[in-house]
């Protein structure tokens, strides 16, 4: 049997991209998975929301977030020229809201339960025009190391991740899109982008292993490597 089987797993972020198939995963498991997004109308930056959401929650076992502002791509640009309204609100979303979830979360979690947030790649490596989501990749990860300790035995750990293949990029047009995702897999050890089953995989192992804590995983197919 699964060690997630009858678990209640909550997913911020869940409807789409890698927070859906983390939720997907998680239900494959036998978890009971219950999905907090934009679409049935939890607002990340509004804390009074956030806690509506909670309040309808009675007991859970593991918090995943993968949520994240849409505005974000506008602060990918030199700081020159860096959009700071754009930057508050990557933040009110991926740290402020998050971590307005996890208090909300923590007097309903168990004790051997887990929270499991999302950075990004800006935080491990230099990329150009990064400086915005960088540090805010960098703030959830201290985060995540200062709340293993404050919340034990909780356990707190993140994951984050390099080029995924998603939805995301949809935007963009369909040559442009698969050029970009062919130059980084030619760059990558691995020799493929990433797709969301392989987030999913690293974020059922950190939800049901646990000795894990106070991690903060790079799952990019070894970017980092430069």
């Amino acid at each position: 049997m699964s060690p997630l089987a009858g678990k209640h797993v909550v997913v911020i972020g869940g409807a789409s991209g890698v927070g859906a198939a983390i939720a997907s995963a998680a239900r494959d498991a036998g978890a009971k998975v219950t999905v907090g997004s934009s679409r049935s109308g939890l607002d990340l930056a509004a804390p009074d929301s956030i806690r509506r959401f909670f309040a309808g929650l009675a007991h859970i076992d593991h918090l995943v977030s993968t949520a994240h502002s849409p505005r974000g791509v506008a602060t990918i640009t030199p700081l020159a020229t860096l959009d700071f309204a754009a930057l508050h609100q990557a933040f009110a979303v991926k740290f402020f809201g998050v971590l307005e979830a996890v208090r909300q979360a923590v007097p309903r979690m168990a004790r051997d339960g887990s929270i499991l947030l999302t950075s990004g790649a800006a935080s491990q490596r230099v990329i150009p025009g990064h400086v915005g989501l960088g540090a805010l990749n960098a703030a959830v990860e201290g985060a995540v190391l200062q709340l293993a300790k404050e919340l034990a035995p909780i356990r707190v750990n993140a994951l984050c991740p390099g080029l995924v293949r998603t939805d995301a990029y949809d935007s963009l047009p369909a040559a442009e899109r698969e050029a970009m995702f062919a130059a980084r897999a030619k760059a990558l050890p691995v020799g493929r982008v990433g797709t969301p089953a392989d987030i999913a995989q690293a974020a059922l192992h950190f939800l049901t292993n646990g000795y894990l804590t106070a991690c903060t995983a790079p799952i990019d197919g070894g970017a980092r490597l430069g």
